[in-house]
């Protein structure tokens, strides 16, 4: 399968670049060699043989075109990962929102398995809990790859015993032990009150248009997947999801991201959280 995975890298670029946005520079032939592999497994790819035939394939097969993109997605994510943006949360934003309005929504932009949005329920619960609110919470978490989707839905786990977690976090209170191994770690699953609060969905971050109205959340989680995109086109992202962000919302974004041209409508707080100051 895909003998000319040499001559071709450039047009499995090309392709991947138009479909999502991802940018993998040539430096990535081995793993975008190894990525294409994994394809074999699927049975809508037997008899594919070439990267032109393959990428024919994905252009009219829909199955074929999101095992693709499946394919070349990173999904490097942790619970409580970047922990001062929780930290925040519970400090800052819920105190004021649980005082100010009775329906909350927050946006997590890229939520992989799960663990980030879980990480977001978690740290709701327990502001819900220490300030003794009522409030709705809704939390949206999409992803361009199906299949994190669907064990993010499962809400499943392992739980490593060196996970550095806020001080505050008790994971037995969201997530139910099914298993504990001999290295120490757990198999845990997120207890329905946590489940209950999310809502997974599929978004490609490249489309023109995203399914939600203007100033729709209070918070936006948009970390660590900018840096899969070319510098102009995080720009037009951040632009498409500042428009869904309230005034005076949160924005976090990735230790290693900017907010570029957004700048002057941002106000910068440190540890990569911003507030919008103007529309």
């Amino acid at each position: 399968m895909l003998t000319d995975i040499s001559k071709s890298l450039k047009d499995i670029q090309e392709y991947l670049y138009k479909i999502t946005g991802i940018y993998l520079d040539t430096s990535k032939q081995t793993m975008i060699k190894n990525r294409l592999e994994t394809l074999k497994k699927f049975p809508v790819f037997e008899g594919i043989t070439t990267t032109g035939e393959l990428i024919a394939l994905a252009s009219r097969n829909a199955q074929a075109r999101q095992l693709f993109i499946n394919a070349f997605t990173t999904n490097q994510t942790d619970f409580f990962r970047e922990k001062a943006h929780f930290q925040d949360m519970l400090d800052r934003v819920l105190p004021s929102l649980f005082k100010n309005q009775f329906n909350i929504r927050i946006y997590c932009a890229a939520s992989s398995t799960g663990e980030e949005p879980y990480s977001i329920a978690a740290t709701v619960l327990h502001a819900s809990e220490i300030y003794n609110s009522s409030c709705n919470v809704e939390i949206l978490a999409s992803d361009i790859d199906t299949s994190v989707l669907q064990e993010a839905e499962e809400g499943l786990f392992t739980l490593s015993p060196t996970l550095n977690l806020p001080n505050w976090v008790n994971m037995d209170k969201y997530f139910d032990t099914l298993q504990k191994c001999a290295d120490g770690t757990r198999k845990i699953r997120a207890k329905d009150e946590l489940k209950r609060m999310i809502k997974f969905f599929p978004l490609n971050l490249f489309d023109n248009n995203y399914p939600f109205r203007k100033d729709e959340f209070d918070v936006i989680f948009c970390r660590n997947v900018l840096i899969y995109f070319k510098v102009h086109d995080q720009n037009t992202i951040l632009h498409r999801l500042f428009r869904h962000l309230k005034m005076n919302g949160t924005l976090y974004i990735g230790h290693a991201e900017d907010v570029l041209g957004l700048k002057e409508k941002l106000e910068r707080l440190g540890n990569k959280t911003y507030i919008k100051i103007k529309e």
